[in-house]
């Protein structure tokens, strides 16, 4: 009864693995995209900024495990040791004032028009000089890009967003407190 047990458990992990896999079959090592931010203007603000969006690589079974061990526990600070540790990419603003956002989890999504990519950091302003309220629970900057077959589109930044881990591994948006910022005309860069 063990032996068959153990089997039925080894099954259902391969066949996990491999769903998993085929999920990310698609998704290139590296992805750079580009965009436009519209950050509202202002005296001495621009009202759009060229974003770059530079994907490295993306969250997979063995991470979320990862995050998962002291978030189970309740060990809040050893989650965030953990995923800061994850690098999956960056986002750098072309002409601006050099600010660079990274990106500790990311994942691809495939929709009916295409993709969606999701890249998660630490909750942040994306202007400089700008204080970030704190709101006493753990906040991620969160990216979302909602892309066609030929990976053109549009995204939004959301500053303070809430997430969770579904069962099956996938990064959710639960919510979010300010309104995000747009990013249009996303491209891939070739």
């Amino acid at each position: 009864m063990t032996v068959h047990r153990s089997a039925k458990v080894i099954v259902l992990l391969g066949l996990a693995a491999a769903a998993w896999g085929g999920f990310c079959l698609g998704q290139e090592a590296t992805a750079e995209f580009r965009g436009r931010i519209f950050m509202g203007g202002g005296p001495n603000r621009p009202g759009a900024l060229t974003t770059r969006i530079i994907v490295s690589g993306y969250t997979d079974l063995n991470d979320i495990q990862k995050l998962a061990v002291p978030l189970n526990a309740g060990d809040v600070e050893g989650f965030f040791s953990v995923f800061r540790q994850m690098k999956k990419g960056e986002m750098r603003f072309v002409g601006g004032a050099g600010l660079q956002i990274n990106f500790n989890a990311a994942q691809e999504r495939q929709t009916d028009k295409g993709i969606k990519i999701f890249l998660v950091g630490d909750s942040r302003s994306i202007e400089s000089g700008v204080a970030k309220r704190v709101a006493g629970s753990a906040l991620f900057l969160v990216v979302e890009l909602d892309l066609n077959a030929k990976y053109e589109g549009e995204g939004k930044i959301y500053e303070d967003a809430r997430i969770s881990f579904t069962a099956d591994g996938m990064i959710k948006l639960d919510s979010y407190l300010t309104t995000p910022k747009l990013i249009v005309n996303v491209r891939k860069s070739k």
